[in-house]
């Protein structure tokens, strides 16, 4: 069974959020690539709670944090076109288009947080080894 795609349009706010996770992930890439040549082969991958590095890894695998947010913002876009899927019930209301828009508000406000998350994680690894 295929979903039907909602004809709400995207609210200025989920506009918004969808441009700032982009530029977030762009400006990722971006820095891994302008300090790739003076990143040494082996990156720290985690920390303990006294932030020591416990885990390190190949200098490729500072690459797998904006590659999982790239997937996330890929997945939960696709989710927010099919808001049938979504399975929040935050905003209970008569009217389905408002209820559709707070739904598909809250898995932005979901996508955009992971997004930056994972920049904070990358940043601290790359501050860690520069």
């Amino acid at each position: 069974m295929v979903k039907q795609q909602v004809t709400t349009k995207k609210t200025f706010v989920e506009s918004l959020l969808d441009s700032v996770s982009m530029i977030l992930l762009i400006m990722m890439f971006v820095y891994i690539f302008l300090k790739w040549p003076v990143l040494p082969n082996s990156i720290p991958m985690s920390f303990d709670p006294s932030g020591a590095v416990s885990q390190w890894g190949d200098k490729k695998s500072i690459l797998g944090l904006p590659l999982i947010g790239l997937l996330a913002f890929g997945v939960f876009s696709l989710v927010e076109r099919y808001p049938d899927s979504i399975n929040l019930r935050i905003y209970k209301s008569e009217d389905k288009d408002k209820e559709v828009t707070y739904n598909r508000l809250m898995v932005n406000i979901i996508k955009t947080g992971i997004v930056i998350c994972l920049l904070l994680a990358n940043w601290r690894i790359m501050e860690a080894v520069l």
